[in-house]
């Protein structure tokens, strides 16, 4: 967690328990219920609400709870604390996406990715974004360039062989996707599956 930002009176527990409720979210996060990290990331914010990380990650488990107008006003008091931080931009990005407003989810992803240039996660789910726009050549040039700044990242491999595949560049998905699986090695079986049945069709 990064430091928080100062909110105008602490509270009458101390900063400190807010910090440790705040990792005891982020471990039920973790482990993937989602409905305690709720809990906790709302007493965080009701107890500090001037800590951004609080909001976003509250936001964060009301998306994955499928609570979407209560995420979009969590992430937006995020971003009102801190509007260029990243992974509130992220998250609300993923929000627009899953509601279908591409084009405001792609704005979200370019910003985040100028932002955390070190994160390929923004650019990936930016190609995403565009390719549901229907915009596939600007979709596979921002995987191309994420290709180039991270050669072995599997989430890249995969979207760059499914928008390959959708412009009819068969020789070129057929790379990604082996590449893929070159990169993933086991840890995907799922996916892997896939992109497999998707070989033999490509062959």
């Amino acid at each position: 967690m990064a430091a928080p930002h100062p909110a105008p009176a602490p509270p009458p527990d101390g900063r400190a328990s807010q910090v440790a409720r705040f990792n005891e979210g982020v471990a039920a996060q973790a482990r993937g219920d989602w409905e305690a990290a709720e809990r906790l990331f709302r007493e965080v914010v009701s107890k500090e609400p001037s800590i951004v990380e609080g909001w976003n990650s509250l936001g964060n488990a009301l998306l994955r709870l499928g609570k979407l107008s209560d995420a979009d006003r969590a992430l937006r008091k995020a971003l009102s604390l801190d509007p260029n931080y990243p992974g509130a931009l992220m998250n609300a990005g993923l929000l627009r996406l899953q509601d279908g407003r591409a084009a405001e989810a792609a704005a979200c992803f370019a910003r985040a990715s100028s932002l955390d240039p070190r994160n390929p996660s923004p650019r990936v789910n930016l190609a995403i974004a565009q390719a549901r726009l229907g915009a596939l050549a600007e979709a596979e040039e921002t995987l191309a360039g994420a290709r180039r700044a991270f050669p072995s990242n599997p989430d890249i491999l995969y979207h760059l062989g499914t928008v390959y595949e959708r412009t009819g560049s068969r020789d070129k998905a057929r790379e990604a996707y082996s590449s893929f699986l070159d990169a993933s090695a086991g840890r995907r079986p799922g996916q892997e599956r896939l992109v497999r049945d998707r070989l033999k069709e490509l062959q």
